[in-house]
């Protein structure tokens, strides 16, 4: 690992110019496969807004897809693209996989790009959904070349928590309160709060998905004011005012829709530091809010939920080893079906929607792992024990 940090480290600061010697560059739409020099089986989709100009070094983000789809990949930052003028990046080869072969992949990615295009070295970003957003995470944690990471659906991988941080780069994390990692990614929130490195987290009412373009706007409207502290853009004090008021008009609305804590979060968006009246007024709004019973009530059921949640997927992991070490269900299924009616029903209950939430990330979660256990003991030729995830995979199937 650590000489691999030391090769992107090296690779960043070595960069001085480029070769435009790509075919004429078409701007505003997504060109689907353009090969690496070096490694002509790997390829990338890349995107140029309107703007570029082949002479100016413009901001750029690399994006990873978990199954090396580089133009879905691209798709939810084009919105953002064209308003704040960034070229998108997206692997068409690296893919959820062994780590290291995906390091050596994304070098290879970095080296290609950045010696062929005008880019501009002191605005890098990266991103990724689900494994991409993990391995996103970890370049940016490791090299300290990235400005900002834009993490959707998954964090950090546990070790690399391990790694001292560059704290000059921004994190962004982006999830949705039915994502079977929603619980991962409010407790990353809280460890890079702890290990001091600027971070802000949107929750949207989705599952385990790339974000809307409009989501993803938002997340860049946040970057923009961090590149504003930063001083690596220079400030624009409309864009801060729409920032302003997009964050003010959205926490009106969570708010009046008694979504409290998503309100504050909206809130919180707000606070510029550049507009000391607008910031006093948020805070003031924050703390009103912070103080009110609706709020305290709606954070004692988070709490409760998430203790329930853990209690259910402890019950439901435990019960699935054991049953592997067999191969087969100890109740003919029985008790897979009852437990994954009780969280069906609770997935229909509109009343009490973060049970409902709760249920859906539950249901996706178990889904995924008995499916790639089951894939893992395919591969090793256990058919037994592969026999019996395909059996628990289409009874959960059914009723998700």
């Amino acid at each position: 690992m650590k000489n691999t940090i030391y090769y992107i480290l090296f690779l960043f600061v070595t960069i001085f110019g480029y070769s435009q010697n790509k075919q004429l560059l078409k701007t505003g739409v997504i060109i689907d496969s353009v090969k690496i020099a070096t490694a002509p089986t790997e390829s990338y989709a890349i995107y140029f807004p309107k703007k570029y100009d082949c002479k100016t070094p413009m901001a750029l983000v690399f994006i990873f897809d978990p199954a090396a789809r580089g133009k879905k990949g691209i798709e939810p930052f084009i919105l953002a693209a064209e308003t704040y003028n960034y070229i998108l990046v997206c692997s068409n080869t690296l893919k959820n996989g062994l780590v290291q072969n995906n390091i050596t992949i994304a070098n290879r990615l970095f080296d290609d790009v950045l010696q062929t295009y005008a880019i501009d070295a002191s605005q890098l970003y990266i991103s990724g959904f689900s494994g991409g957003a993990r391995l996103a995470s970890l370049f940016g944690i490791s090299t300290g070349a990235f400005q900002g990471v834009i993490a959707c659906g998954a964090s950090f991988n546990g070790m690399d928590k391990f790694i001292t941080p560059s704290n000059n780069f921004s994190y962004v994390g982006m999830v949705g309160d039915r994502d079977m990692n929603y619980q991962e990614m409010i407790e990353n929130r809280e460890w890079l709060d702890k290990t001091k490195i600027v971070n802000t987290l949107f929750v949207a009412h989705v599952g385990h998905a790339w974000p809307k373009p409009s989501e993803m706007l938002r997340a860049f409207d946040w970057l923009e004011i961090q590149a504003y502290r930063k001083n690596i853009r220079p400030k624009n004090d409309s864009i801060i005012k729409r920032i302003y008021d997009a964050n003010l008009r959205i926490a009106d609305s969570l708010k009046t829709n008694k979504e409290m804590v998503l309100s504050v979060n909206a809130y919180e968006k707000g606070i510029t530091s550049f507009n000391t009246n607008e910031d006093n007024f948020l805070r003031a709004e924050i703390a009103e809010i912070k103080k009110s019973k609706e709020y305290k009530d709606e954070i004692t059921k988070m709490k409760e939920i998430k203790v329930l949640e853990n209690k259910i997927m402890d019950k439901l992991s435990l019960r699935f080893d054991q049953e592997l070490k067999w191969a087969k269900s100890t109740s003919n299924l029985k008790f897979w079906k009852s437990e994954i009616e009780d969280l069906s029903i609770m997935k229909s209950d509109d009343k009490n929607l973060l049970a409902k939430n709760m249920a859906f990330r539950i249901l996706n979660w178990f889904q995924i792992m008995v499916y790639e256990t089951g894939q893992e003991y395919k591969r090793n030729q256990e058919n037994d024990k592969f026999a019996y995830c395909q059996e628990l995979y289409k009874i959960i199937k059914e009723t998700n």
